[in-house]
């Protein structure tokens, strides 16, 4: 019998093999921000004809289906990044903590369903950073 709905510790396990096979292959930060960004920020905002829509939508769009959790940023990259600069908290272990707040929506997989509820709020985010740029985000 197959398994049903998401696997959080494959994902998991997943994510972070392809994060170590992007820096073997010499692949710098600047791709791992590049990766974060496709899977993370949405600005402007992409509509869609109904609301609560939006994740089905954009988690399809961005090839993240299945993904139990996936949080979108609405606000420019650059605005992004500089958390990891000059609008940001260091945390330690290369975690920031944005000033401000930030409008996200974050998109839930109901197994039951088999859909993603939306929400959309503003709040600070917490990212990893490398060389001053988002590589990883912290839900």
């Amino acid at each position: 019998m197959a398994p049903k709905g998401p696997r959080p510790a494959l994902l998991l396990t997943l994510g972070l093999l392809a994060a170590c096979l992007a820096l073997a292959s010499g692949q710098t930060w600047v791709e791992l921000n590049k990766i974060f960004l496709k899977h993370h920020v949405d600005y402007p905002r992409t509509r869609v004809p109904n609301p609560r829509n939006y994740c089905n939508v954009m988690m399809k769009a961005r090839g993240l289906y299945w993904t139990p959790v996936n949080t979108f940023m609405h606000a420019p990259i650059q605005s992004i990044n500089s958390i990891c600069s000059v609008n940001g908290t260091p945390l330690g272990g290369g975690l920031h903590q944005s000033k401000a707040s930030i409008p996200v929506t974050t998109c839930r997989y109901s197994p039951k369903g088999g859909f993603y509820t939306t929400n959309t709020i503003s709040r600070k985010i917490v990212i990893g950073c490398w060389n001053k740029l988002a590589v990883y985000f912290r839900e």
